[in-house]
């Protein structure tokens, strides 16, 4: 008999690559996908291996039909910055509902939660050995929700990722880097575009996540505490990112990074702007990782270099179009 999976945030891009990951390992295994949409899943996943429990994620009778007698939880579920204090309660019911059980959460973390590192200030990259020490509101719920689940009574590993990017990826600060290029228009960024800065292709996040799950000694007793890994793959800044994509895209235009003094004036008038400066210090401050960690206790590394991925994700948004 093979591993049971559940993957929750399904129809996003990080919870849909993972099952693209799950579905090209052992066919013994079992896939079980939590999402609220039955319809929109099916459009992207018709593979009749995939059972599908459709609910909502804050509801606890739903998050129990969801968990039962699963073996691997990937919790890939996402909350729009406005409303993402749902974050914070979605793992505290998830460790509700699992409870002393041995079902082992796989988490996506970022690097908002870390403390924050001066431009070149010499310190070396962000490592599970780093401080969590987020600087801002939005940045405390996800370091909450992260050791809500690390200090669970079940095993949990909590996979530190860089930004994502790829197919399907449409963030608001991924999907304008590169539409504008593609349509041959500037890019006027919300910080600073000259800083240190790390991307991941979509493929190699889900790889990430699915590595650690299927490592051995996962279900140990030391992983009770929370196992920590993060990801490094190869530093770049948002400038020489989107140089790339115009590249690709064979169109020419230019990056422009936002002073501070504009974002802050502009939070006093909309409380989504504000919302967003909270995760900014991300790209005002180096977050590149190591990956040496993920390496050395399950093989990980990234595959898909720059110019492989953004060409793959060029052609999905022209695609797209």
């Amino acid at each position: 008999m093979g591993v049971r999976y559940l993957v929750t945030g399904a129809t996003g891009a990080l919870g849909g690559a993972v099952v693209e990951r799950l579905l090209e390992s052992n066919p013994d295994d079992r896939i079980r996908v939590f999402v609220r949409s039955k319809r929109r899943f099916r459009e992207r996943f018709p593979n009749p291996r995939i059972e599908i429990v459709r609910g909502n994620i804050l509801i606890p009778f739903n998050v129990r039909r969801a968990v039962r007698n699963v073996d691997v939880v990937f919790h890939c579920i996402n909350f729009p910055l406005m409303n993402y204090y749902h974050t914070l309660e979605s793992a505290r019911l998830l460790v509700a509902v699992i409870g002393d059980s041995h079902t082992h959460v796989v988490y996506p973390g970022n690097t908002w939660v870390f403390e924050i590192q001066e431009p070149r200030s010499g310190k070396p990259p962000i490592s599970p050995e780093t401080t969590i020490d987020p600087p801002s509101r939005v940045a405390r719920i996800k370091a909450e929700a992260d050791a809500a689940l690390s200090r669970a009574p079940f095993p949990t590993t909590v996979v530190h990722l860089p930004d994502f990017y790829g197919p399907g990826v449409t963030n608001d600060l991924v999907r304008p880097l590169f539409d504008r290029p593609i349509a041959g228009k500037n890019v006027l960024f919300p910080a600073p575009v000259d800083v240190p800065h790390e991307f991941v292709f979509i493929e190699d996040a889900a790889r990430a996540l699915t590595s650690v799950a299927d490592s051995p000694g996962d279900q140990s007793a030391d992983s009770r505490d929370g196992r920590r890994f993060t990801v490094g793959t190869e530093p770049t800044t948002v400038n020489a990112f989107t140089r790339n994509v115009y590249d690709m895209a064979e169109t020419n235009g230019r990056i422009r990074g936002l002073p501070a003094w504009m974002l802050r004036g502009g939070a006093l008038f909309s409380e989504r702007v504000e919302v967003v400066r909270e995760i900014l210090h991300v790209f005002t401050h180096d977050t590149t990782m190591t990956g040496d960690v993920i390496r050395e206790a399950v093989g990980f590394e990234p595959r898909t270099d720059y110019e492989d991925g953004i060409r793959r994700t060029v052609a999905w948004f022209e695609g797209a179009r």
